[in-house]
């Protein structure tokens, strides 16, 4: 076999593991979790949204500083409307990082619905920050 030919033969092994390891992580969904939706059936899905949004409250010391960043966050809302809130990426600052953190911890959200009831989601925000 000429080179060429083991040479991308290897290469298709190694994307071939690559791919196992990506989907061997992946965690098992729960039977509770699955929608069995046919052509008889129709479900209706509503995202859930913020209904309040407080601003942040800035140090004097940031203030005084021009500041610009963002940072992404994933919420994590139950179907009764309560969150947990996670950075998944940061800002390049943890006092920047913390004040995100804070203000989002006090958000309120309505649940997502499916087909009228309140059931539990994820939703990602970016947060932009701009001091000036």
């Amino acid at each position: 076999m000429p080179t060429r030919y083991l040479k991308a033969a290897f290469s298709l092994s190694i994307a071939y593991v690559f791919v196992l390891f990506a989907l061997s992580s992946v965690r098992p969904v729960l039977a509770s979790q699955l929608f069995k939706i046919g052509t008889a059936e129709e479900a209706k899905y509503a995202d859930a949204f913020a209904v309040e949004c407080p601003q942040p409250e800035i140090p004097a010391d940031l203030k005084e500083e021009s500041h610009k960043s963002c940072c992404m966050a994933r919420f994590c809302i139950t179907h009764e409307g309560k969150h947990q809130v996670t950075l998944i990426s940061s800002s390049g600052s943890d006092e920047v990082d913390e004040i995100a953190l804070r203000t989002l911890r006090r958000w309120k959200f309505k649940p997502a619905m499916l087909n009228g009831k309140p059931v539990q989601s994820v939703r990602k925000i970016k947060v932009e920050f701009e001091v000036e």
